[in-house]
């Protein structure tokens, strides 16, 4: 009996930190997005399937229209964590922030294709028009002038970029003629073609590598907060093996969020996630050393700046060192 007693007292004591671990509340944490499109649909899958719970997050997601205003909402505290190009975070750092990209989720844009009134035969014709963008400073405008220049178009002589909205306030513009060109995502093209705009580029054809959809936050949550970090990323690389595992449910979650009813709209930008997303999602370090090139005619810190500092890759390569996402597959 004594042995019992000895053995059961052992067999408790084993079992308590596992109990009081499944006890504890789920650490609450704030994540901003900036766009309603399919780039970001695996926080959405990791939010709805429960993913982050089972990390122990409590998320709460934010949507906070476009990159620049989720940067100072991220350095004003309201999230610190974000989901965004990398292109704005640079900006930000090279301006003295300590805002971080710890993930590339992709580096293939789903801004997909520059449409014009059919007035406008071909991107030549560009020259002395007006494009829409969605704001300056974010990532539809650098993509958008990347592109131009790949088509020997000066994006600040040659047009005239306007600061417009998001997508269905500036194809209402460009109905309206107001303006005469502007950047869709992959779920807007049947919107333009029924509208009777013109596919005038497509830019993955460009091979125009980006720094698309990412993981930012800052050194200084990382400190405090590496744990945390820890637990968020785990997630996310489970939403990417979830998503293109389960389609007809992520497509479900995508038009919640999204609010489109038509699931055709839906599956294209399903298919082109499915097909850009990284399992692996190290920083795209090429992609930092591009928007440096970008922006140092006018920044003369991004001329010499490393883009190591910029990143933080630990997170995917401990997931990946551990063999974590290879057994996901």
């Amino acid at each position: 009996m004594h042995i019992r007693r000895k053995l059961s007292i052992f067999l408790l004591m084993l079992v308590l930190p596992s109990l009081s671990y499944a006890a504890e509340a789920p650490i609450k944490l704030r994540v901003a997005y900036p766009t309603l499109t399919a780039s970001y649909a695996v926080a959405w899958v990791a939010k709805e399937e429960n993913l982050f719970r089972k990390n122990g997050l409590d998320v709460e997601l934010l949507f906070i229209q476009s990159s620049p205003i989720l940067v100072a909402a991220m350095l004003a505290g309201n999230a610190p964590i974000g989901l965004t190009s990398g292109a704005p975070a640079v900006s930000s750092n090279l301006s003295g922030s300590d805002l971080v990209l710890i993930a590339s989720l992709s580096n293939v844009s789903g801004i997909a294709y520059l449409v014009a009134s059919p007035k406008v035969a071909s991107p030549t014709e560009l020259k002395g028009k007006i494009i829409g963008i969605d704001r300056f400073g974010g990532t539809g405008d650098f993509i958008l002038r990347r592109a131009l220049r790949k088509l020997a178009i000066d994006p600040d002589k040659d047009v005239t970029l306007r600061q417009v909205g998001q997508s269905p306030v500036r194809l209402a513009a460009l109905q309206a003629g107001s303006i005469d060109a502007t950047t869709i995502t992959v779920e807007d093209k049947l919107a333009a073609e029924k509208f009777g705009l013109k596919i005038l580029i497509d830019i993955p054809k460009l091979g125009i590598e980006v720094l698309s959809s990412g993981v930012v936050t800052t050194r200084s949550f990382i400190k405090r907060e590496e744990e945390t970090v820890r637990k968020f990323m785990r997630s996310i690389i489970e939403g990417i093996h979830y998503y293109r595992a389960h389609k007809g449910r992520s497509i479900e979650i995508m038009s919640k969020y999204m609010k489109i009813a038509d699931s055709r709209l839906i599956e294209i930008g399903y298919d082109f996630n499915a097909q850009t997303y990284r399992q692996k999602p190290y920083p795209f370090v090429q992609g930092i050393q591009l928007v440096l090139e970008q922006l140092a005619p006018t920044n003369l810190a991004a001329k010499t700046a490393d883009p190591d500092r910029f990143i933080d890759g630990r997170f995917v390569k401990e997931l990946d060192d551990s063999g974590f996402i290879d057994r996901l597959r």
